[in-house]
């Protein structure tokens, strides 16, 4: 998922809602990988998948539990640990293709579900 245009996100509008709790889930997220990413190198090399995404899904999984046990059994964070202090938005460009873009039509669409929704519970 991604934000939505400031120019979209009214203050006080689903949108704005929406866009302020992403951000703050992004940089959960991205602290989370950053943590995972120094402590397993695998994670981090030449920033592409290099097998299928279902194996780097059972990759990362089984990164995160390892992790997770080495932090109960009190196995020390290596020091250069990375710290994720700011997140950056990127707007992705519209893809040229029909397929793609009838991927992103349909992203939006949940999209702006979901803004909805957390209008609804906020």
């Amino acid at each position: 998922m991604t934000p939505i245009p400031d120019a979209a996100a009214v203050e006080g509008s689903p949108e704005a809602k929406y866009t302020t709790i992403h951000g703050k889930c992004r940089v959960v997220i991205e602290n989370t990988f950053g943590r995972l990413k120094n402590r397993w190198r695998c994670l981090s090399k030449d920033r592409t998948l290099h097998y299928a995404p279902v194996k780097c899904a059972k990759i990362i999984t089984a990164c995160s539990v390892l992790h997770n046990l080495a932090l109960d059994f009190g196995v020390p964070v290596p020091d250069n640990e990375v710290a994720e202090s700011g997140v950056e938005y990127t707007m992705l460009e519209v893809p040229r293709d029909h397929g793609a873009r009838d991927d992103l039509i349909r992203g939006k669409a949940i999209r702006s579900l979901l803004a909805d929704r957390i209008n609804r519970l906020h």
